[in-house]
C-alpha cells in the first residue's frame, strides 16, 4: 500500500527555491540606506564634472528655521542677452546684443535631496580648470547630538574627506 505525501527531498528542493527567490526580494524591497559620505562624494564628482565641461557651478544651502543647516541646491552660471528696453536705456541705438552673467538653478541628478547639510563658507565654486573652493561640510540627522555629526573637509582638488571625532574639536 503506497502512501501519498511528499519526500524529504522534495520538501528540501522547495525550501531551498523559496529561500533562493526570497534572497533575491528582500534586498530589492527593503529600504537602501545611503551614507552622507557617499552622497556627497557623488555630487561633488558631478559638481566637479559639469564644471569642467566649460559651466562654472557652485553649491549652497537653502536654510530651514532658525538653524544653520538645510538642503543643498546647485546654480550655474549662464549667459542671458539684455532686454531691448534695458539695452536702448543704456546703449541707445546699438545693433549687437551684450550679454551677461548670472547664476541660475540647474538640475544635479546625484545632489542629495535630505536635509541637515551645512558648509562653511557658505557656498562652494567649482571651477572650469578642476579646483574648486576649500570648505568645511558637515551633515547632520534630526535631533543629532554633536557627537553624532558628520564632518567633511574639501580640498582645492574636489578630494572630500570625513574628519573622524577626534580632529573636530
Amino acid at each position: 500500500m503506497r502512501r501519498s505525501g511528499f519526500t524529504l527531498v522534495e520538501i528540501l528542493i522547495v525550501v531551498m527555491i523559496m529561500g533562493l527567490m526570497a534572497g533575491v526580494a528582500i534586498p530589492r524591497l527593503s529600504f537602501y540606506f545611503e551614507p552622507p559620505s557617499a552622497v556627497l562624494q557623488r555630487a561633488i564628482e558631478e559638481a566637479s564634472d559639469k564644471a569642467l565641461s566649460g559651466i562654472p557651478i557652485r553649491l549652497s544651502i537653502k536654510l530651514e528655521g532658525t538653524t544653520r543647516r538645510g538642503y543643498m541646491f546647485a546654480e550655474a552660471l549662464v549667459q542671458k542677452e539684455i532686454e531691448e528696453d534695458s539695452l536702448s536705456a543704456f546703449l541707445g541705438n546699438n545693433s549687437s546684443r551684450p550679454v551677461v552673467l548670472e547664476w541660475q538653478n540647474v538640475k544635479l541628478k546625484n545632489l542629495p535631496d535630505n536635509s541637515g547639510w551645512r558648509f562653511e563658507p557658505e557656498i562652494i565654486y567649482f571651477y572650469s580648470d578642476g579646483s574648486c573652493s576649500p570648505a568645511r561640510i558637515s551633515w547632520a540627522a534630526p535631533n543629532a547630538s554633536i557627537s553624532e555629526i558628520d564632518e567633511y573637509i574639501l580640498t582645492v582638488t574636489g578630494y572630500c574627506t570625513k574628519l573622524d571625532n577626534e580632529s573636530k574639536y
